[in-house]
């Protein structure tokens, strides 16, 4: 329970103190508009107007009165159950008005009653008391405005708040658009063919077939003609000198060098890195080798919550942060190549965290 006690000073009977604390007319020009009535029992409703301490009409009932000494009253309102006394004492000056409440004024009691202390002390301190002077005749009374709430401050807009609901939102249409991207379309191109189309090198069986004709012909120029069959032999003819007969030529046969091994090799580069929150870039397997490749594995890492899509190769299988991508097999001499975007990359720079070639490391990075 709640409680409200404040005393006031006036240089006015108590007579004409009662007049402006009861007559609807003069309560109305300091106080509450409503319609209150001095009498035993009678109710009534008082209408505050954005007055600060109360939250909206108040219904009363008169419980007790005393002429020109003491009226009391029961106020029933939103968050508001109180007894409320006004009480006057006479004295050789004038006279004292005595101002008590006391009950539930809601949730927040605390806080309401200093609205409410401060709202007394404007009606009854400097309102009241220029009606006061006005029913004497003390010239035309100048009532004073009465309390008003403080008008609503629209907030100033969060600049810090409005940056992130920005960037959240190009975050949700960048993964949209990435998932997009990212669904499987029912006709592909072989992975050969796509990394021959970007490169501009011609497909693996291609360079396969080429190899071999090339080889071929090496082991046709290199091979000398075998010994025509001779004929058969004449009768020799006597000399005077008879040598033994020389031998003839062996053929020989040239045998061609087996291929070297096949040796992978990777190179990171970012094509471009022009688009908010991705970038796009490229990696190239060479073989340095000889001898054909049996297949290569790519693994690209990159940091959450960046995603790989619009592939020009092979077709990643995700885990995590790594993205892996396998190749068919890359002839001697050749190369493949797979292009990339990473999406939605917020928080690394425009590359990869890591790159490798069957396990060994991309130059580039």
């Amino acid at each position: 329970m709640t409680e409200i006690r404040i005393d006031f000073d006036f240089g006015h009977p108590p007579a004409i103190v009662w007049r402006a604390l009861t007559e609807r007319r003069q309560l109305t020009r300091w106080f509450i508009p409503g319609d209150l009535e001095p009498i035993q029992g009678s109710q009534f409703q008082l209408l505050p107007e954005s007055l600060p301490g109360f939250d909206g009409p108040i219904s009363g009932q008169v419980l007790e009165v005393s002429a020109e000494r003491r009226l009391v009253m029961r106020w029933k309102g939103e968050q508001l159950h109180a007894r409320v006394t006004w009480e006057l004492k006479p004295r050789p000056e004038g006279c004292l008005l005595m101002v008590s409440q006391s009950g539930f004024l809601g949730v927040r009691g605390s806080v309401r009653r200093q609205a409410l202390v401060s709202t007394y002390d404007r009606l009854f301190g400097e309102r009241l008391p220029a009606v006061l002077d006005g029913l004497v005749g003390k010239g035309d009374a100048v009532v004073p405005r009465p309390p008003r709430l403080a008008e609503p401050v629209a907030p100033k807009p969060d600049r810090r708040k409005q940056l992130l609901a920005i960037g959240a939102a190009a975050l949700l249409i960048g993964m949209v658009a990435a998932l997009f991207a990212n669904l499987p379309s029912e006709t592909s191109t072989p992975a050969e063919a796509r990394a021959s189309e970007t490169s501009g090198a011609p497909a693996a069986f291609t360079s396969t077939t080429v190899a071999s004709s090339y080889t071929t012909a090496i082991d046709a120029t290199q091979r000398p003609p075998s010994a025509s069959p001779s004929a058969t032999p004449s009768a020799p003819t006597r000399s005077p000198t008879t040598r033994p007969p020389s031998p003839s030529p062996r053929a020989e046969r040239t045998t061609a060098a087996a291929p070297s091994p096949a040796a992978l090799s990777a190179s990171y580069s970012t094509v471009s890195s022009d688009q908010l929150l991705s970038y796009r870039g490229q990696v190239v397997v060479r073989n340095t080798g000889g001898a054909k490749s049996d297949g290569w594995t790519l693994t690209i890492t990159v940091p959450l919550p960046a995603i790989v899509n619009r592939v020009e190769g092979p077709q990643p299988r995700p885990s995590g942060t790594a993205w892996t991508f396998s190749g068919s097999s890359v002839p001697g001499g050749g190369s493949a190549r797979v292009v990339f975007e990473v999406a939605l990359n917020v928080l690394g720079p425009a590359q990869p965290l890591s790159c490798q070639v069957d396990g060994e490391d991309c130059a580039g990075l």
